[in-house]
């Protein structure tokens, strides 16, 4: 398998959103140095000892990827930049393989040091018979076959939220990310009982199911609600909306008076399987889904209502950025 080039700026972007660490080969068909340190590159990619399973490699052709040559300010090929947590920490200009190395074994290093987890690609979509993610793991029998998570094709730069706060003092998109921890992605609505969440895909996608996790314990140690909020003031969902290909989010008066929404239901709290409940929506609703409106409420409006975790299940299609692209060229 050798290393796979990005197709799209929101490709790259991807990649970044789903990876700690990535190592970005600028490089072009022309260039005889990056042809030359091409194979040395792919065969630590599939070191069989996977001493780089915790960076992601990509490769940004010169040629055809000029917005991104030009966004990371790219003068020469081979140029390669290392991110950290989607920031330039480190670039190299040239095929200095001994520098090369050196750097990837730094980065292999320091995602050993902070327990990142494997690279996963773009992470545009996981299947659950070749992940090695803990959560996905979890959930795997809500997963039928064919199918696989989307979370991943989030475009987590166009997410919003109202009406949300994180109860453990995280980026309220962890919600939805699968790298998160439960005991660090809830998150509960702060004024009054309902929340609302704007999901905006990096695909056109196919949405077969929606898993909500949903605790009925949370630790008070950490929380953003005082203790009593937390014990007394706080309860599970009960109603779940969703919406499809909304240009924005939803106010909240729409959200509440629309009894036309696509998928509505109302949730069983006896029908949880270890804090999971799965909501499958008419699949010939939800087809070519570029984007979800998700309203979530609770039975007492004066309380909080928390959620641990959001995962959609579905099949990814074509990307957006890619269908802009073709369109141009007709």
């Amino acid at each position: 398998m050798s290393i796979k080039f990005v197709t799209s700026a929101a490709d790259l972007d991807a990649y970044l959103e789903g990876n700690r660490f990535v190592m970005v080969n600028f490089t072009a068909s022309w260039c005889g140095p990056c042809q030359a340190v091409k194979p040395i590159l792919d065969q630590l990619y599939i070191d069989p000892d996977q001493k780089y399973i915790g960076v992601e490699m990509v490769r940004v052709d010169l040629d055809t990827q000029r917005e991104l040559s030009a966004r990371y300010e790219i003068t020469s090929v081979p140029t390669f930049l290392f991110f950290r947590e989607k920031q330039v920490v480190e670039r190299i200009k040239g095929a200095n393989v001994p520098e090369l190395i050196k750097q990837l074994d730094a980065f292999a290093t320091q995602a050993r040091e902070t327990d990142a987890p494997p690279r996963s690609g773009n992470g545009r979509s996981v299947n659950p018979t070749t992940t090695t993610n803990p959560l996905v793991k979890e959930i795997a029998e809500y997963i039928p076959k064919g199918y696989e998570v989307l979370n991943g094709s989030i475009h987590f730069g166009e997410f919003e939220s109202l009406n949300v706060h994180s109860l453990y003092n995280k980026e309220i998109k962890e919600v939805f990310k699968l790298d998160s921890e439960f005991s660090e992605s809830s998150v509960y609505s702060d004024a009054d009982s309902q929340l609302l969440f704007y999901v905006p895909l990096m695909n056109i996608s196919k949405v077969y199911s929606f898993l909500i996790k949903i605790s009925n314990t949370h630790t008070e140690e950490g929380s953003t609600l005082d203790s009593d909020d937390l014990k007394d003031e706080s309860q599970r969902p009960n109603l779940v909306k969703v919406w499809l290909n909304q240009q924005s989010i939803l106010s909240f008066d729409d959200a509440t008076e629309d009894s036309n929404a696509p998928h509505i239901e109302n949730i069983d709290v006896t029908a949880l399987k270890n804090d999971w409940y799965e909501i499958k929506v008419k699949f010939v609703r939800f087809q070519n889904v570029q984007s979800l409106n998700i309203f979530i409420d609770g039975d007492d409006e004066d309380y909080h209502t928390i959620v641990d975790k959001i995962v959609i299940i579905g099949v990814n299609g074509e990307s957006k950025e890619q269908g802009k692209i073709q369109k141009d060229e007709d």
